[in-house]
């Protein structure tokens, strides 16, 4: 599979991003983040189509494994890590965010409406809409120290796109960068830039955890889609299985 990600130095160093004074998705309380540069959590209320990584399973241990090498490592502060309990891979993005209405929006549906409406909205198209119920991922790497790169195994991978080129029809939504999307599981968020040595050190870090960590990564079955509400990146309430 071909992924589209940037160089993980660039990433953390935030030479992929000139200009921006923080990571994306971090702000000062109300200017549209999702965390503040000190990790505090914010409101950032939306939808989405996820399937949650099953907790009783050995993918997940590794997971959180990997998290808590990364939370032990010489630059744990500079990121925020997500809980336990809210790993997913996401499928297809909703809406998302207090200015929800400036990102990729359900054709049809008026952009006043509230996240709520929206949701409602999404449920009503996704009535009775079939998707495979069972499918199967391998992650690839430890990216920059905050997600998980995956990919499909062997027809899932076109499955998954082809599962994507279904959502958006169904839905209405025409995300931003559609064919560049790379699948991923998020274990944290990156606070601020860093200097290069200290970026150096968490690819570092990440590739040896992946090294340990990713031969128990190489199967890992996912359940139905679920369409979710979440007000925030600490939980996602699920509405419907698809």
């Amino acid at each position: 599979m071909t992924t589209f990600r940037p160089d993980p130095l660039d990433h953390l160093t935030g030479r992929v991003h000139p200009g921006l004074p923080f990571p994306p998705g971090i702000s000062a309380p109300g200017n549209g983040g999702k965390f503040t540069p000190e990790g505090q959590l914010l409101i950032w209320p939306g939808n989405t189509m996820i399937c949650h990584i099953d907790p009783e399973s050995d993918a997940h241990a590794a997971l959180v494994d990997i998290q808590a090498g990364l939370k032990a490592g010489p630059h744990a502060a500079s990121f925020t890590f997500l809980p336990a309990e809210s790993l997913h891979m996401t499928v297809f993005q909703g809406i998302s965010g207090p200015f929800a209405n400036r990102f990729d929006w359900p054709e049809g549906v008026d952009k006043g409406a509230t996240r709520n409406e929206v949701t409602r909205a999404l449920k009503d198209r996704l009535d009775g809409i079939a998707l495979p119920q069972v499918r199967r991922i391998r992650a690839l790497e430890v990216f920059a120290g905050h997600s998980m790169t995956v990919d499909g195994i062997g027809p899932d991978e076109q499955g998954l796109r082809d599962t994507r080129e279904t959502l958006r029809e169904v839905t209405g939504i025409e995300p931003a960068g559609y064919e560049t999307y790379t699948f991923h599981i998020t274990l944290a968020y990156i606070l601020h830039w860093l200097e290069e040595r200290a970026a150096r050190e968490v690819v570092a870090l990440s590739e040896a955890l992946f090294a340990e960590h990713g031969p128990r990564l190489q199967d890992i079955r996912l359940g139905r889609i679920e369409l979710c509400n979440f007000e925030h990146m600490h939980h996602f309430e699920p509405l419907r299985h698809l």
